[in-house]
């Protein structure tokens, strides 16, 4: 249940324990009649604009149908096969493996903010990467590393079949070198000696 769901469920069961409270204090204290509760709801609506009526029923059911539809409709979790034996199956789910992968390129140099996705496909994975490269380097030679790269890691270390590594250079960034200067004050040895 998501977030909106426990907002409207917490409100309508707040109403139903006031309603329930005020129902069962009414059937001792006689406080009013039901039906001069229900005569001027009835009322107020006859002189209500039949427009502005249908809207608001309309609006309560359209809220009541997102909701009941939000509640019965789960995302399903993707998740791709590792392996498969008699006693079983080993998964990953995708979004695990390509956060696993991206941390591994993220140890290229000259790779920039690399952003993976991973696909599954019946027999395997393709892996799409995109990031940002250094200018001046060998795009090609980049390229090979980072595909490389990561389906070595997609096959090694988390038992993939790579199908497929495409890459994307999303944009190519000039490389900053910050000169870290240390100024040291040479005291000449006149000076100590004065002193």
């Amino acid at each position: 249940m998501n977030v909106f769901n426990r907002i409207i469920m917490i409100i309508a069961m707040l109403a139903l324990i006031l309603f329930s409270i005020v129902a069962m204090v009414n059937i001792f204290m006689n406080l009013f009649e039901w039906s001069a509760i229900s005569g001027s709801i009835t009322s107020y609506t006859s002189n209500l604009n039949p427009y502005i009526l249908a809207a608001i029923l309309f609006l309560v059911f359209v809220i009541a149908l997102i909701i009941l539809i939000s509640e019965f409709y789960r995302r399903k979790i993707k998740l791709a096969n590792i392996s498969t034996d008699p006693s079983g199956k080993a998964m990953v789910t995708l979004k695990n493996s390509a956060e696993q992968i991206r941390e591994r390129l993220t140890n290229i140099q000259d790779v920039i903010d690399p952003q993976v996705k991973v696909v599954s496909r019946q027999n395997g994975i393709i892996i799409e990467i995109f990031s940002k490269l250094i200018t001046g380097i060998n795009v090609t030679d980049k390229t090979k590393e980072i595909r490389e790269t990561a389906s070595n890691f997609a096959s090694k270390n988390l038992g993939f079949k790579v199908l497929q590594t495409n890459y994307t250079a999303t944009r190519f960034i000039t490389k900053k070198i910050k000169d870290v200067k240390v100024i040291k004050e040479v005291i000449p040895e006149e000076v100590k000696q004065e002193e």
